[in-house]
């Protein structure tokens, strides 16, 4: 029997690089398996996925998650996702996640039209792994973006491969490392067996396909809690257009927004318990396809003791002093600060008006929560353990 053959020597990043904008396949680490990463900007995304199936012996038609080199890359590429999944995914990655959404809550880096995306669904990943993220970053740039279309090492169908198996698949088909890996000299050999990422699909709503995880860590959504004074005007009417923005961003029945993880009440700092929304409320709700005729008011106290709430949007500065002074943070109904007027005791027309304000500040705080940028300014708070 002849030898082995021997792997290529390992590239520096740079050398590296050039053979991905040369439209090669190559090797790198990540923190879960060694992959084989294609650069989707060398003759668009389909032609690198057919690189790597061809590789693989895989289908060519195959899908293969996007890697990104850091949460900042990702958020170039797809700066605007489903209400709660910037803050999921700012908590979770980088690490061992790979998520699938479908292209209606992720359209694909390159546009919404984008006219060589041919698959129903874009997969997202961030390895937490410095050599992975220095490939990745001196390759071609997809849609402005460090990434690279990356699958693990194996046959269609396999395993992934680790230690010895791993080089000799490498050496025999010629892939350039970007390290040298286990099982080679200069090679470091994992602690323990390659464990690939866990996989969650929002389709939209969440499964996990892989791994194991609490089905709370797959909830992107929020408690949130709504106040005004009786609670049978504005807060009823606000808190069921905010559910119906969210249902409308998601693609679900409002009433599935709870296994997104996205909990939308109301409250009245005066309020009596078990009253009837006003009339004027009902009315203007059923307009606009809403029905607040099972609401029922709920005093503020009550609500808190049903938490915790992760925001509490507040019709008024007023109402916010009460909820502050009860230990809550509170934060404006209106994402622009403005007082919410009282519709109590006025006509029809009055009530529309004010539905047409908490509707605007409705869509305002959706688009908020949909954005990278934290519509509360704190810290992600989702924690990323299972």
């Amino acid at each position: 029997m002849g030898e082995e053959p021997s792997p290529p020597p390992a590239p520096d990043t740079a050398a590296l690089a050039r053979r991905l904008a040369a439209g090669e396949v190559v090797a790198v680490p990540t923190e879960t398996v060694w992959g084989l990463a294609a650069a989707p900007a060398v003759g668009g995304p389909a032609a690198a996925a057919r690189r790597l199936s061809t590789l693989k012996g895989a289908p060519e038609d195959r899908p293969y998650a996007l890697h990104f080199a850091g949460l900042d890359d990702l958020a170039r590429a797809l700066p605007r996702l489903a209400p709660g999944l910037p803050d999921w995914l700012a908590a979770h990655l980088p690490g061992p996640w790979t998520v699938v959404l479908p292209t209606r809550l992720a359209p694909p880096p390159g546009g919404p039209e984008a006219p060589d995306w041919p698959w129903p669904t874009v997969g997202l990943r961030v390895p937490d792994h410095p050599t992975f993220a220095a490939v990745a970053r001196a390759a071609p740039r997809f849609a402005g973006a460090a990434a690279l279309f990356a699958t693990s090492v194996n046959e269609h169908g396999e395993p992934p491969l680790a230690g010895a198996e791993l080089a000799a698949w490498l050496a025999a088909r010629g892939v350039a490392t970007a390290a040298p890996p286990p099982g080679e000299p200069g090679g470091r050999e994992p602690s323990q067996p390659p464990q690939p990422s866990r996989v969650v699909a929002f389709s939209p709503l969440p499964r996990l396909l892989r791994g194991e995880a609490a089905a709370e860590a797959l909830r992107p959504g929020r408690r949130v809690l709504v106040v005004c004074t009786g609670n049978s005007c504005r807060s009823p009417l606000a808190a069921a257009l905010l559910r119906q923005e969210l249902a409308a961003a998601w693609g679900v029945a409002a009433s599935d927004l709870p296994a997104l993880g996205w909990v939308v009440e109301s409250a009245g700092t005066a309020a009596a318990p078990g009253a009837p929304a006003s009339e004027g409320s009902r009315r203007a709700a059923a307009e606009v396809g809403l029905d607040l005729e099972d609401h029922r008011t709920r005093p503020l106290a009550r609500a808190l003791a049903d938490g915790p709430w992760d925001e509490v949007l507040v019709m008024g500065g007023h109402h916010g002093v009460v909820v502050e002074g009860l230990g809550h943070r509170a934060a404006p109904f209106d994402p622009e600060g403005h007082d919410v007027p009282d519709p109590f005791g006025g006509d029809l027309e009055t009530y529309r008006a004010v539905r047409e304000r908490l509707a605007e500040a409705a869509r305002q705080r959706v688009a908020a929560w949909s954005s990278w940028e934290d519509a509360t300014g704190q810290r992600p708070r989702h924690s990323a353990t299972t």
